[in-house]
């Protein structure tokens, strides 16, 4: 559904002499070579492709059933378990931001060889790398949570944290829609 290796590869602009890495949005363009974006490229589908994503799968699923074992054999309290997850989330979340700021960290130091983009631009293409795939489903899911807390008699607490944050995620996607629409 999200192409993650086709986004990291859409932030490199084809040039004479290697690809144009933008590293933030006010930045200008600095060059990466072909054989360091090839590098590049080599290593995030390592990571973000299919035997990364099943790496990942295997390694956290393991360490569940180490520590679903360790726990139950320490008589530990049922709140230790967030423990596990939140190291989980951490851990994977912290490797793929190393991992994602690769390009950033290759070029910290080399000099911008072209102006930045205009901020249409940078937004344009930040849009190109949302597919519609995962615009509609998005919408869909949204939707159906949005219309579930919709109809939902309950007013707590939780009740208007679900139709709000469904509420703004519905409206990001059509927005998103509505934006990458313009973009034709």
């Amino acid at each position: 559904m999200f192409d993650s290796i086709g986004a990291f590869n859409k932030q490199f602009v084809p040039v004479e002499g290697g690809y144009l890495y933008y590293p933030s949005k006010n930045g200008g363009g600095k060059l990466v070579t072909a054989d360091e974006y090839k590098q590049l490229t080599e290593d995030w589908r390592k990571i973000a492709g299919r035997r990364g994503v099943w790496t990942v799968a295997g390694i956290v699923t393991l360490a569940i059933i180490v520590w679903t074992i360790i726990s139950r054999s320490l008589s530990l309290p049922d709140w230790s378990d967030s423990i596990i997850i939140g190291a989980c989330v951490l851990g994977i979340s912290a490797w793929l931001f190393w991992a994602g700021f690769a390009p950033h960290r290759l070029v910290r130091d080399r000099p911008a060889i072209v102006p930045p983009r205009p901020a249409s631009e940078a937004r344009r293409q930040a849009r190109a790398m949302v597919n519609w795939p995962f615009v509609i489903v998005g919408l869909l899911l949204s939707g159906i949570v949005l219309i579930g807390s919709l109809n939902s008699p309950e007013r707590d607490f939780n009740a208007w944290a679900w139709l709000v944050g469904s509420g703004l995620i519905f409206s990001l996607h059509i927005w998103v829609a509505i934006q990458k629409l313009r973009d034709r």
